[in-house]
């Protein structure tokens, strides 16, 4: 895949400056973001990525930020800025959540942020769904189960901490495959003021709902949803890890090995 490199003195010139200032484009932003860039001790960003802002690819395109690969200290890291109509004044609570979720092995490590950036881990990830479609030999529903355990657990993790994600109803694009293991991404939207529902709302994505379940339930074993779907709504009333027990039980997977 082509990429092309920016030094900081070039991200204030087009092309550059409409992924910095991304989607208004603007010069004074574009300064104030180069002297933060200089406070996280990034050196140059590197366009590569196959969503596209113009010639020039990046990583991802939110509702919040954009996300580039940056190299800062001599390693790659992934860069995200925040929008210039984004519907927050400064990246600081996405900061804090990552942070705080960090701590559990949960998302990529947040290391420096600004006002309106966020360095973190770079991963190299593939989309759950690709990794499911190239699944394949024996073992094929053991990696399988582990992943979707895996996954699960870290879902628990953070409805036992009160923290929803807000976006894995869409898990297309807030879970992927990266150094043999699931990572939830993304925690733009992630709050403590609604009741948690990250394991309902994941599970229903994977085995119900979502256009992957059918190549799942298949590669997992998994017949019937009913069962499955009154498992959920009872967790969803207690989040009890009694619930949570039974679900993972019927799901087979109490015995798996997280990780894929």
């Amino acid at each position: 895949m082509p990429s092309e490199r920016a030094s900081l003195e070039d991200l204030t010139k087009t092309p550059y400056i409409r992924v910095l200032t991304y989607p208004r484009i603007s010069l004074r932003d574009a300064r104030s973001r180069v002297r933060q860039l200089e406070h996280l001790g990034v050196d140059e960003l590197v366009f590569e990525g196959h969503t596209k802002v113009g010639r020039l690819g990046i990583l991802g395109l939110g509702t919040v930020g954009v996300v580039v690969r940056a190299k800062a200290g001599g390693r790659l890291c992934a860069l995200k800025i925040r929008r210039t109509d984004a519907n927050r004044p400064d990246m600081e609570e996405e900061w804090k959540i990552t942070a705080l979720v960090n701590r559990l092995g949960i998302g990529p490590e947040v290391y420096s942020h600004t006002k309106d950036m966020i360095l973190m881990k770079l991963l190299e990830s593939r989309e759950i769904a690709e990794w499911l479609k190239d699944l394949r030999g024996a073992g094929s529903r053991d990696r399988a189960r582990a992943m979707v355990h895996s996954l699960l657990n870290q879902c628990r993790k953070l409805d036992i901490m009160g923290i929803d994600h807000g976006q894995l109803s869409n898990l297309r694009k807030h879970a992927v495959i990266a150094e043999r293991r699931p990572w939830i991404i993304d925690f733009e939207s992630a709050g403590t003021e609604r009741k948690s529902r990250n394991v309902t709302t994941a599970a229903q994505y994977l085995l119900i709902g979502g256009s992957l379940a059918p190549a799942m339930r298949r590669t997992l074993g998994v017949g019937d949803t009913s069962k499955v779907k009154a498992m959920l709504a009872d967790y969803k009333k207690d989040l009890s890890d009694y619930s949570y027990a039974r679900l993972l039980e019927h799901l087979k997977l109490t015995n798996s090995s997280e990780g894929s």
